[in-house]
C-alpha cells in the first residue's frame, strides 16, 4: 500500500555517516537558489562534523547542481566537483547505495505524514554505521572506471 504522502529530500554523507538530510516542504521543487541555501547549510554541519577537511561534492548534471549560481557559490566555499559525465546514474553513491537500503528499510511501512516519512528515513540513515557508509563511498572509483571502459553507459547491466 502506498503512504499518503511524498516526500523530497537532499542526504550529505561521507566515508564516516551521514553529514545532513534536508528536506522540502510539500509542492516545492528543488531551484539553483534552492540547492545554493541547502549548500550553505551543509557547509555549517561540515564545519560541525568535519572541521578542516578537504571537501570534494559529486552531484549529478541536474540544472540546479549545474547552474551557474551553484558552480560560483561552491567556488566561494572552496571545494572541489567532482565531474559527473551526464546521464550516469550508476556514479551516484546515493542512488547505488543509500537509497536502495533505505527502501529496504522502509518497505512495507506506511507513513501519514510527512514529519513521519521524514524522521523514518533520519532514523535510517542514523543507525548505517560507519561501515555501511564506507562500503558506499569506497565502491565509487571502480564503478567510476567500469563507467570510462563502458564510454559513459551503464555499469549495471
Amino acid at each position: 500500500m502506498l503512504s499518503a504522502v511524498k516526500v523530497m529530500g537532499t542526504v550529505f554523507w561521507d566515508a564516516e555517516g551521514l553529514i545532513m538530510a534536508k528536506f522540502l516542504e510539500p509542492g516545492q521543487n528543488i531551484t539553483a537558489a534552492r540547492y545554493v541555501q541547502t549548500l550553505h547549510k551543509l557547509c555549517h554541519a561540515l564545519r560541525d562534523k568535519r572541521l578542516g577537511r578537504n571537501i570534494i561534492i559529486l552531484h549529478d548534471n541536474a540544472r540546479p547542481h549545474a547552474a551557474c549560481l551553484t558552480s560560483e557559490a561552491i567556488a566561494k566555499m572552496g571545494w572541489e566537483v567532482l565531474p559527473h559525465p551526464s546521464y550516469s546514474p550508476d556514479l551516484a553513491p546515493s542512488d547505488y547505495h543509500l537509497f536502495r537500503f533505505v527502501k529496504d528499510q522502509l518497505r512495507g511501512k506506511r507513513y501519514e505524514t510527512t514529519e513521519a516519512i521524514q524522521k523514518a528515513v533520519c532514523q535510517c540513515l542514523r543507525m548505517a554505521g560507519t561501515e555501511f557508509y564506507r562500503r558506499g563511498i569506497f565502491k565509487l572509483p571502480e564503478r567510476w572506471e567500469k563507467c570510462v571502459q563502458r564510454s559513459g553507459d551503464y555499469v549495471e547491466k
